[in-house]
């Protein structure tokens, strides 16, 4: 490979990005990547890998974003990954994205991280922020102290980002990186550690100095790989060291004003996390986003209907055969249309989850519920990955990594697919707005209450008869709140919202073929498949007052929750979200049943791709046979409940 006189090989060197959470890191990355990103998972794990290409002047580089982490010390699972990658791989250039405002905190980081190598740039994120608050990094003093490139940048205003590329791709291997900080005995531990080290073969490519550190701060993996334990323990002296060095450093190199009294963050806090208006305000959160989700969306939803529908129509007319045509209006256009036509509803509830995130808001969320959460055996921790399943139960279940204790890891994967993700959306507004009507929006908010309840109450009961101790404490730092950008927003939308078109086009498309076909071989109506599939089982449902339809979309819905609406459309043949053309259901069932079965499609067994994940998470398939026949359970006695006292009111 060709090097360029300056710096980084021109095809194809690394660039690691690390930063503490919640310090702009993704957004640094977005900058420098533009629209040239990959997401994929980590080798051997299910945690999101983000990866692309900076492309400045003649230079092309890889770039890869690290799991944000507070230290290199792999307890947690983004640790490991983190420390893995810069120990195996040997990126050409590690940055470390530091925050302006909380310096201290990231440049401990950056201390362990220039333990084991040299190439480390800072940049210096929130710049802007900083100057606000009245402080002013001097990244020339920076530099000079920590003896590496130092960038501050804005990735709002945009500031410093070309100089931050071209600092890349200047960037070469410091000829060393020892950084001499510790006392005389932790010094000379390192050197006899350091030895036995360089003595063991299997260790070469490892750097002897960054062993022997680990080695002293009781690292269980580098324990591991060398052999080596020791009987004394200076981790405690090894971080204070850290912390006298950096705040010697910051004394020179940033200047800013004496703090007097509250913030604007702090004195919204005091409110937003405050025991009980804390609580208030998340469920009145939810319950305007949940209203603006219905009602906005509406006549958008209207107008993808009406467009379907003449679609539907133009084929028809010029399709001689009758199954074909059947196949093409009915099952590919009825069946995936009937999805897209919740397209609005869902990239609304996205754009509201946008909003939250790019403030600030969800971790405070997380705050305020982690005491209630902690009455149930689990902690705010726990409760972050459930706010995530209001987007996707999969993406729920992955980021348990980052709870430590296993016992409340697994409790978690149990209960997050009762937490309403946004494919159960779709059934929801298209029920609840054929038969409640204008009080959709609060049945809605009902099943979504109903959801963190079950979810809850299911982790009191799991707890209390499988696993016993007390749940992790909930240490979190909270971010600033911020002035959300539409850039960030519309990007977070569209990359969430977007799995959905491709879910439309794919799972959807071929489960409308297949249910089409079900329905329409050997004969339409109760002659089909589909009909003895439902009826095969409407003895168990009699109960619940299910037709041999909803019975026949709940085990198609297993594939995917949206299939349910391509299946009672394909069934009943003219459900319609606008209410302009109800169809058959509403004569065959009441509203308490509409509701029953809104519950039952809200609890019950989750989708293929969360049974898969929870297999991958937990490593056995007890776990998967448990999330089953207990979330069956839970659907079916909750949903009679439902049905039994809607019919007395």
């Amino acid at each position: 490979m060709e090097k360029h006189r300056d710096g980084i090989e021109s095809r194809k060197s690394t660039i690691a990005l690390l930063g503490n959470p919640n310090v702009g890191k993704t957004s640094i990355f977005n900058a420098l990547t533009g629209s040239r990103q990959v997401v994929a998972n980590w080798p051997g794990v299910t945690v999101e890998k983000r990866a692309g290409v900076m492309k400045h002047h003649n230079h092309t580089v890889d770039v890869v974003d690290l799991p944000g982490t507070y230290t290199l010390g792999a307890t947690s699972l983004d640790e490991k990954i983190a420390r893995d990658f810069l120990v195996n791989e040997k990126p050409g250039v590690a940055m470390v994205i530091g925050d302006a405002v909380n310096l201290e905190r990231s440049l401990y980081l950056l201390l362990q991280v220039l333990e084991l190598r040299g190439d480390v740039v800072l940049a210096v994120n929130a710049v802007d922020e900083a100057r606000k608050a009245g402080f002013e990094i001097d990244k020339n003093e920076l530099s000079k102290q920590l003896g590496i490139p130092v960038v501050v940048t804005s990735a709002v205003t945009g500031e410093g980002i070309e100089e931050l590329k071209n600092t890349l791709v200047k960037s070469t291997k410091s000829s060393s990186h020892v950084h001499y900080l510790f006392s005389d005995e932790v010094e000379a531990h390192l050197r006899d550690l350091s030895e036995r080290i360089r003595g063991n073969p299997s260790m070469a490519g490892f750097d002897e100095r960054w062993l022997s550190i680990k080695l002293l701060e009781r690292d269980y993996e580098v324990q591991k790989i060398t052999g080596i334990t020791l009987d004394y323990d200076f981790s405690v002296e090894i971080a204070e060291t850290r912390y006298k060095y950096i705040k010697r450093i910051l004394s020179t190199s940033v200047k800013g004003k004496e703090k007097i009294g509250w913030n604007f963050s702090e004195a919204i806090d005091h409110v937003m996390t405050h025991r009980f208006l804390g609580i208030l305000i998340f469920l009145a959160v939810m319950y305007i986003i949940f209203q603006l989700t219905f009602t906005i969306s509406g006549p958008l939803s209207i107008m993808i209907e009406e467009l379907l529908g003449g679609l539907g129509r133009a084929f028809g007319g010029f399709i001689g055969l009758d199954w074909l045509r059947s196949l093409v209006v009915d099952g590919i256009i009825g069946g995936v249309g009937a999805v897209l036509v919740f397209v609005p509803n869902i990239f609304i509830l996205f754009l509201a989850l946008g909003i939250l995130e790019e403030t600030g808001y969800l971790p405070r969320a997380a705050f305020v519920i982690d005491r209630l959460m902690y009455a149930m055996k689990l902690s705010g921790r726990s409760f972050i990955s459930m706010l995530l399943g209001f987007g996707c139960n999969v993406s729920s279940i992955m980021s348990t990594r980052s709870i430590s204790e296993p016992k409340e890891r697994i409790v978690t994967i149990l209960v997050s697919p009762f937490i309403s993700c946004s494919a159960r959306l779709p059934v929801y507004v298209l029920i609840a707005g054929t038969f409640f009507g204008a009080r959709a929006g609060v049945v809605i908010f009902f099943l979504y209450v109903l959801s963190i309840v079950i979810t809850v109450l299911s982790a009191l009961l799991i707890n209390k008869l499988f696993f016993k101790g007390e749940p992790s404490t909930l240490i979190m730092e909270l971010p600033r709140y911020r002035k959300p950008r539409l850039s960030s927003i519309l990007l977070y939308t569209w990359n969430k919202g977007r799995h959905f078109l491709e879910k439309a086009g794919t799972i959807i498309l071929g489960a409308s073929v297949v249910i089409w076909f079900l329905s329409y071989f050997p004969s339409e109506g109760t002659g089909s498949f589909a009909a003895m599939i439902g009826k095969s089982l409407e003895p168990l449902f009699i109960p619940l007052g299910y037709t041999w339809e909803m019975i026949t979309s709940l085990v198609f819905g297993i594939a995917a929750k949206e299939v349910i609406v391509s299946s009672l459309t394909t069934f009943f043949g003219n459900l319609s979200v606008s209410g302009s053309s109800l169809g058959a259901i509403r004569t065959l069932i009441t509203p308490e049943i509409a509701l029953s079965f809104l519950v039952f499609v809200l609890l019950y067994v989750p989708c293929m791709p969360t049974l898969a994940v929870i297999k991958n998470e937990t490593g056995s398939y007890k776990y998967v046979f448990f999330s089953v026949f207990y979330s069956l359970a839970v659907a079916y006695i909750v949903a009679l409940i439902v049905r039994i006292v809607g019919g007395l009111i």
